[in-house]
């Protein structure tokens, strides 16, 4: 069986958020609540390594159990400060020359920069709105579809489309075969 992986940059990116949201303490609550073979992985976690598609799922379900009930966004809040984390402020000069469109087409390969899994098919509906669809997929967990949604709309906002609104059209922790993500914005 082939395991689908991801970047530790994804776990890396919930324990920036979760200290600079709730302080350096928080951060050990969450990884308490994980198994002790995964407390070990996390605690040995490189930005560059690639680790289980699953860990970093289990991740994020231990984050959203501390902290989600207090903020009900969390995800959708994470998912923004995630995108502001790996947009580096060199790619977003460089991103703001193009049109937002073109930067959803390239998504497809700047998501194998932080996972193995998942093909991503994007069809301009209109000079400003596409539709994007996440296939093969190495997980199927409502949280980071949650948490994407959300990365995609700021990914937008940050390369300088604005009234940027993303939808979840169609999703696999729905029953879907494919996620779907519907986005329009104004340049």
């Amino acid at each position: 069986m082939i395991v689908a992986r991801a970047k530790g940059t994804n776990i890396l990116n919930v324990k920036a958020y979760v200290v600079a949201r709730h302080g350096p303490e928080a951060w050990p609550a969450i990884v308490a609540t994980l198994s002790a073979e995964d407390r070990a992985e996390v605690d040995e976690i490189l930005a560059v390594g690639w680790y289980d598609l699953a860990l970093v799922m289990r991740v994020f379900r231990a984050f959203d159990a501390t902290h989600g009930v207090a903020e009900p966004l969390l995800m959708e809040h994470y998912g923004a400060f995630a995108a502001e984390l790996d947009l580096t402020q060199i790619h977003r000069l460089f991103l703001r020359m193009a049109n937002p469109a073109y930067v959803i087409e390239k998504s497809g390969e700047y998501w194998h920069r932080f996972f193995d899994s998942g093909k991503w098919t994007v069809v301009r509906d209109t000079p400003t709105s596409a539709t994007a669809t996440l296939a093969g997929f190495g997980a199927v967990e409502a949280l980071f579809c949650r948490m994407l949604t959300s990365y995609v709309r700021r990914m937008f906002e940050l390369v300088g489309a604005k009234h940027v609104k993303t939808e979840h059209k169609r999703c696999r922790a729905r029953g879907d075969e494919a996620c779907v993500v519907v986005g329009s914005w104004k340049v």
